[in-house]
C-alpha cells in the first residue's frame, strides 16, 4: 500500500514529466513545484482563470466528429481523383490533353504530336497516408497542426510568479493537444531570440517539456518584434513549417509594428496569444517620436512625407528673391504645418492608447489573463493537504524499510514543495511543518551517516563522495535551494542557513516560532 501511494502519486508523476528527476548536476530553477501547483489551478475548470485559458488550451481540440479512429488513420479517397500531368504515350490520347495545346501553329501542334511531347492529366492511384502511431500520446504528422511556440523569458516575467504561470500554460497547452500536434517548435526570447527546439516524436516532445519547465526569466529585454519576425522567416523559408501556428505566451509588455508583420504573414500565418497581467508601457514625447520616424503606418508614412516637403519649401524660401515669392511659400509652409500638427496629435493619440498592445490587433485568439495571487497558489483544498501527509508519511515508512535514490530524490522534492507552501499557506502551515520536518529528519539520518550499512547499498560511494566535495567547496554565505540538493543527490547544503531563511519568513507570516523537535 506504502509503494502504491508513492508510485500512484500525482504529484511525483508531474514531477518526474517535468524532467525535475534528470540530471544530477543541473540546478533547478527557484521554486520549481510551484508549477505544479498553478497547473492543477489551471486544470479546474471552476476556477476564472481555467475558464478565461480554455480558448488558448482548447485550439487544437479535436472535433467530435473526427473521433473515428478508422477515419483518422486512414484517408478515403475515391479512385481516379488524384492527376498528375503527364506525356501522351498514343495518338489516341489527344483528346485528353490540356485544352491550351490547341492553340499551338498547326506545324508546331503536328511536330509534338509526332514526338509524343502533347500533355495530358494522368489519373493516378491515390496514395493514403498512416500516422505514425494509434497511441493517444503525442504523434506527429506533417499534415497535422504544427504550432510555433514563443516564451517570453525578460525579467519582468519573474513578478508575481508569471514565469511559473507561463510555464504552466504551455504545458497544459501541449499535453492537452497531443493527439491533435504535429511537429512543435520552441523559441524563447527577452534581449535576445533563443535558439531553434523542435519535437517530432515522443521522446523529444519529452524533452522539450523539461526544457519549458528549466526556463529562467534573466533577460533585460523584450524583444517580441524580432521574436515573431524570426519565427516568421522560419515558417516561410522551411518547408516542413509551412503552415504553422504561433502561441506567444508574454506578459506582453513591447511594441510590434502591426502592419509590417501582417504583411510579412500573410493568409496562412495565425498568431494566437496570451498576455499575463496587465502592464502598460509609459509612453513619453521621445517614443511618439521614434513612432513617427519608423512606423509603416500610413499616418507616420504621410507625416514623413509632409515633414520632407516643408523642408524643401524652407530651404526655397530661404534661397527666393522678390517679397511676393517668399509670402506664397510661407503661406504653403504655414498649411503644411496645421496638416503636421494634425497628424502629429492623432499618431500621440495613437501611440498613448495602443503602444505596446499591438500584439492583440494581431492575434486571431487573445487572451489576457490577471497575475495569480499567493493566496491562491497555495491555498489547498482539505483533501490535497491530507494527500500531501499521506504521501510524506509513505515515503518515510518506505524509507525506513531501504533507501532507494529515487525515494531519497522523492523526499527532497516534496520537502522543498512542503516549505514552499508554508511561507503563504498560514492555515495548513503546522500541518505541512510537522511532514517537512519528518523528511528532513529522515533525509539527516540517510545522508549524514556512514555507507557501510546494507540498507545504504543503493547510494554508492561516488555520490557521497559527491557531496563531500561539493559540501567542501561551498562558502557558508552562498544561497542554495532544495533543487541543487536534489541534483547533487539530495544532500543538503549549508542547512542553517537554509532553516533560519525559511523559519524567519515563516515567523514574520505566522507569527508562530517553528522549533525543531528535541530543542
Amino acid at each position: 500500500m506504502t509503494r502504491s501511494i508513492i508510485e500512484t502519486s500525482d504529484f511525483f508523476s508531474r514531477m518526474e514529466e517535468f524532467g525535475f528527476f534528470d540530471k544530477v548536476e543541473e540546478h533547478l530553477p527557484d521554486e520549481f513545484t510551484l508549477v505544479y501547483e498553478i497547473a492543477r489551478i489551471i486544470e479546474d475548470l471552476r476556477q476564472p482563470l481555467a475558464r478565461s485559458l480554455a480558448p488558448i488550451l482548447e485550439l487544437n481540440t479535436a472535433s467530435e466528429t473526427d473521433t473515428d479512429l478508422e477515419q483518422i488513420l486512414i484517408p478515403i479517397v475515391p479512385e481516379a481523383k488524384e492527376y498528375e500531368a503527364d506525356l501522351i504515350r498514343s495518338v489516341t490520347e489527344v483528346s485528353q490533353i490540356y485544352p491550351h495545346q490547341f492553340l499551338l501553329p498547326e506545324n508546331v501542334f503536328l511536330q509534338r504530336l509526332a514526338e509524343r511531347s502533347l500533355w495530358l492529366p494522368r489519373p493516378r492511384t491515390p496514395r493514403n497516408f498512416r500516422y505514425q502511431t494509434e497511441s493517444d500520446r503525442f504523434a506527429p504528422d506533417d499534415r497535422k497542426q504544427k504550432v510555433y511556440i514563443l516564451f517570453d523569458t525578460s525579467s519582468s516575467m519573474r513578478q508575481h510568479y508569471r514565469i511559473h504561470l507561463a510555464k504552466s500554460i504551455a504545458y497544459l497547452f501541449l499535453k492537452q493537444n497531443q493527439k491533435e500536434l504535429g511537429t512543435i517548435f520552441f523559441r524563447t526570447f527577452d534581449i535576445a531570440v533563443g535558439d531553434l527546439r523542435m519535437a517530432r516524436d515522443i521522446p523529444s516532445f519529452e524533452q522539450l517539456i523539461s526544457d519549458v519547465m528549466h526556463i529562467n526569466a534573466i533577460g533585460n529585454g523584450t524583444v517580441l518584434q524580432k521574436a515573431l519576425s524570426t519565427a516568421v522567416d522560419d515558417i516561410l523559408h522551411e518547408s516542413q513549417l509551412s503552415q504553422a501556428q504561433i502561441l506567444v505566451i508574454t506578459d506582453g509588455v513591447a511594441h510590434i509594428d502591426v502592419e509590417q508583420l501582417q504583411e510579412r504573414m500573410g493568409e496562412n500565418i495565425t498568431v494566437n496569444t496570451v498576455k499575463i497581467g496587465h502592464a502598460r508601457m509609459h509612453v513619453d514625447a521621445k517614443v511618439i517620436e521614434d513612432q513617427i520616424y519608423h512606423s509603416s503606418s500610413e499616418d507616420a508614412v504621410r507625416l514623413r512625407e509632409l515633414l520632407k516637403q516643408k523642408r524643401e519649401l524652407e530651404l526655397s524660401a530661404s534661397t527666393a528673391s522678390g517679397h511676393l515669392r517668399q509670402e506664397g511659400l510661407k503661406g504653403q509652409m504655414a498649411l503644411l504645418q496645421r496638416q503636421i500638427d494634425h497628424l502629429n496629435e492623432k499618431i500621440g493619440a495613437f501611440v498613448s492608447e495602443h503602444y505596446g498592445t499591438e500584439i492583440q490587433k494581431l492575434s486571431t485568439v487573445y487572451v489576457n489573463i490577471d497575475d495569480i495571487p499567493a493566496e491562491q497558489m497555495f491555498s489547498l483544498p482539505e483533501e490535497k493537504v491530507g494527500e500531501l501527509e499521506a504521501l510524506a508519511e509513505a515515503l518515510l515508512e518506505a524509507l525506513r524499510e531501504e533507501h532507494q535514490v529515487e525515494d531519497i530524490k522523492r523526499a527532497a522534492i516534496l520537502y522543498d514543495h512542503l516549505y514552499l507552501l508554508m511561507q503563504y499557506n498560514k492555515i495548513d502551515a503546522p500541518r505541512l511543518e510537522k511532514a517537512a520536518q519528518e523528511l528532513e529528519n529522515m533525509l539527516d539520518q540517510i545522508l549524514n551517516k556512514p555507507s557501510t550499512s546494507a540498507d545504504d547499498v543503493s547510494i554508492s560511494d561516488m555520490e557521497r563522495i559527491q557531496l563531500r566535495m561539493m559540501l567542501g567547496s561551498t562558502s557558508m554565505s552562498e544561497k542554495f535551494s532544495i533543487g541543487r540538493i536534489v541534483r547533487m543527490l539530495w544532500m543538503r547544503v549549508v542547512r542553517w542557513w537554509r532553516q533560519r531563511r525559511q523559519f524567519k519568513a515563516f515567523k514574520a507570516l505566522t507569527g508562530k516560532v517553528v522549533r525543531r523537535r528535541g530543542s
